[in-house]
């Protein structure tokens, strides 16, 4: 493409001199000094006009007082200050049920653990209202009854319930310097790795009935309204019915070291003996046939043959403490003798 030297000279004699002011009402000029063409095909370029240095605000070099915002980061608090240290965090829910369930397992005798499907929580209050109305009915009226108040039914984590189980059967928290939820109960309970029988069917939606004694009637009335093997037992609400047919026992944990105190002698039995010592008597029932086969014939020797031993301690017991007292003059063998020699002489 060819460009006419005349044509180059016309467009670069049309540019503005940028340099002049725009108010000024001198006439605009080519490089050259000479007049525009007004007839000249450029195109004119305005400029906007310029702000004088004069109108412009001046900045203040001064130094401001003004204090610049700063971000923060909250302190990660190693232990709380209300709870003892463990090997979690004190505060963290998994570590407050672990510390509910270990309290449950050191204090209950006996503990059903049953499987739940689905219940509404209108069930589960139907159900519970029946249990303690069931319950309420063992005693005469006006009198309280313990075992019924503290007769509970929990729905459970099965992961914590199981790692607290394991705490409960092995860390003995009297010859141990620490609490349950400590490093020293984790590491010990990390390294023995003992499962538990129990721990197979905490899988899934698990709750527990617990006991707060061993009492065969409480435990029939509980076990005949939600776990019942044929009919249900009539006159229940019809929420509560809805809902024991979604219960089902699996397996029930005896403590036999809630009472005395040693470790590893829990047992597991299954429904069919839940359901046989749900049959018993009660305790005054069985003593009662205790001490009436003790009084048959022959048992009446033996009664006071037991009775004559701690009487026959007490006795022993009691003159000794006089002869140290003073209260009782006991002669030595050898003075009474010597004594009865010179009486013979004269």
């Amino acid at each position: 493409m060819f460009v006419h030297s005349e044509n180059l000279r016309e467009c670069s004699e049309s540019r503005p001199n940028f340099l002049e002011h725009p108010n000024s009402s001198a006439r605009l000029t080519t490089a050259r000094g000479r007049p525009r063409n007004r007839n000249s095909t450029a195109l004119q370029i305005q400029m906007p006009p310029r702000i004088p240095l004069s109108a412009r605000p001046a900045l203040a070099l001064k130094p401001t007082t003004q204090q610049l915002s700063v971000r923060t980061y909250a302190a990660v608090s190693t232990a709380s200050p209300t709870q003892p240290p463990s090997h979690r965090a004190a505060d963290s829910r998994k570590t407050q049920l672990h510390r509910t369930y270990l309290s449950l397992l050191r204090s209950t005798p006996l503990m059903l653990v049953f499987q739940h499907n689905n219940l509404k929580a209108v069930e589960w209050s139907a159900l519970r209202r029946e249990i303690t109305a069931a319950l309420a009915k063992l005693t005469p009226a006006g009198e309280h009854d313990a075992i019924a108040e503290h007769t509970r039914i929990n729905v459970i984590r099965g992961g914590v319930f199981s790692a607290a189980m394991g705490v409960a059967e092995i860390y003995d928290k009297q010859g141990g310097k620490e609490h349950g939820t400590s490093k020293e109960a984790y590491k010990l309970t990390n390294k023995k790795r003992q499962k538990h029988p129990l721990s197979p069917l905490l899988d899934g939606p698990v709750g527990i009935v617990t006991f707060p004694v061993m009492s065969p009637p409480h435990i029939k009335t509980v076990v005949d309204i939600m776990f019942p093997e044929g009919r249900a037992v009539k006159g229940l609400d019809p929420l509560a019915l809805s809902g024991i047919q979604k219960l089902i026992l699996l397996a029930a944990r005896v403590d036999g070291h809630a009472a005395s105190g040693s470790i590893g002698t829990g047992r597991v039995v299954d429904g069919k003996m839940v359901r046989w010592v749900s049959a018993l008597p009660g305790f005054e029932a069985l003593r009662g046939q205790v001490v009436a086969m003790l009084q048959s014939v022959g048992g009446a020797d033996l009664v006071r043959t037991l009775e004559a031993l701690p009487v026959s301690a007490v006795r022993t017991i009691d003159a000794h403490r006089k002869v140290l007292s003073g209260e009782l003059d006991v002669k030595p063998e050898g003075e009474g003798e010597a004594e009865a020699k010179p009486a013979e002489s004269s």
